[in-house]
C-alpha cells in the first residue's frame, strides 16, 4: 500500500457530493439570493475531495507513524532483551496485534516484513520498502538509520534505541502543541460561522434590509467582493494555526 496517497471510496464521494451541494445553495441563498450560485458547484465539489482526500491521507499517514514508532519501541526492546533480529520483529508483531489488532496498517506491514524475512530477503530492506511507500519522514529517517547501522556495525541496539527514544520525543512535542491550539481551533471555528450566522439572521429578520444587494449587479459585485474576502480569512487563519514539527 502506498500510503502516501489516498482514493476516495464512492461512498466518501456521495456523502461530498451532498456537502457540496449544501455549501453552493448557502452560499447562493445569503450571498446572491438567487440560484446562479450552484453554477459554481463543480468548483467546490473539486476543492472539497482535495481537501478531503488530503485530510484522510494525513491521517493515516499519522495513525501508520503512531504504531509504527510503538512497534520500533517493541523491536527495541526485543533486542535489548537479547532477541536477535528476526525474533524482535516477531515479537512485535505479535504486540501488536494485540494493540491494534490484526488488520491494523502496522500489523500487515509486520507479517510482511515478517514473511519476506523467512524467506531470507534483508529486514532492512524491508523497512526501507516501507519507508518510501509510507511518505512519513520519521519512518523513512529511521529505515536509512537502520539500514546504515545494520550494515555498518557499531553499537547496533544502542543506535536503534536512540533512535526510537528521538522519536518519541518528536511525537511528544507535536501532541502537546495540537493540545495547545485546540482550544485556538475551536475559537477559529466559531469565528469562522459568525459571519454566516450575522448574514441569516439579517436575512431572515430584516430581509428589506438586504434587498437592495440583491438581484443588481452593484449587489452581486458586491457581494462576490465580500465572499472572497471571506473565504480568503479562512485560508489565512487555517495557514495561521497549522504549525508543523
Amino acid at each position: 500500500m502506498d500510503y502516501s496517497k489516498y482514493i476516495l471510496s464512492l461512498r466518501e464521494k456521495a456523502k461530498l457530493f451532498t456537502v457540496s451541494i449544501g455549501i453552493c445553495a448557502l452560499v447562493s441563498w445569503l450571498f446572491f439570493d438567487h440560484w446562479f450560485g450552484l453554477l459554481v458547484f463543480p468548483i467546490v465539489f473539486g476543492v472539497v475531495c482535495i481537501r478531503e482526500t488530503g485530510r484522510k491521507k494525513k491521517e493515516r499517514m499519522m495513525e501508520l507513524e503512531d504504531q509504527f514508532q510503538n512497534a520500533i519501541q517493541s523491536v527495541s526492546g526485543g533486542l535489548l532483551a537479547g532477541y536477535s533480529m528476526e525474533n524482535a520483529w516477531k515479537e512485535a508483531y505479535k504486540e501488536m496485534i494485540l494493540l491494534y489488532g490484526e488488520n491494523s496498517y502496522i500489523c500487515r506491514e509486520l507479517k510482511e516484513i515478517n514473511h519476506q524475512a523467512a524467506l531470507n530477503v534483508p529486514i532492512e530492506v524491508m523497512v526501507e520498502d516501507l519507508g518510501k511507500r509510507s511518505g512519513v519522514e520519521d519512518i523513512e529517517n529511521f529505515a536509512q538509520i537502520f539500514r546504515f547501522a545494520k550494515r555498518g556495525g557499531g553499537n547496533f541496539v544502542k543506535i536503534i534505541h536512540t533512535t526510537v527514544v528521538h522519536m518519541q520525543e518528536k511525537t511528544e512535542v507535536r501532541q502537546d502543541i495540537e493540545v495547545l491550539v485546540a482550544s485556538k481551533k475551536l475559537e477559529q471555528n466559531i469565528m469562522n460561522l459568525m459571519p454566516l450566522g450575522i448574514l441569516a439572521y439579517l436575512k431572515i429578520s430584516s430581509g428589506d434590509f438586504l434587498s437592495a444587494i440583491y438581484g443588481n449587479a452593484f449587489g452581486v459585485c458586491f457581494m462576490s467582493i465580500c465572499l472572497g474576502i471571506y473565504v480568503g480569512a479562512l485560508i489565512l487563519a487555517e495557514k495561521i494555526l497549522k504549525i508543523e514539527v
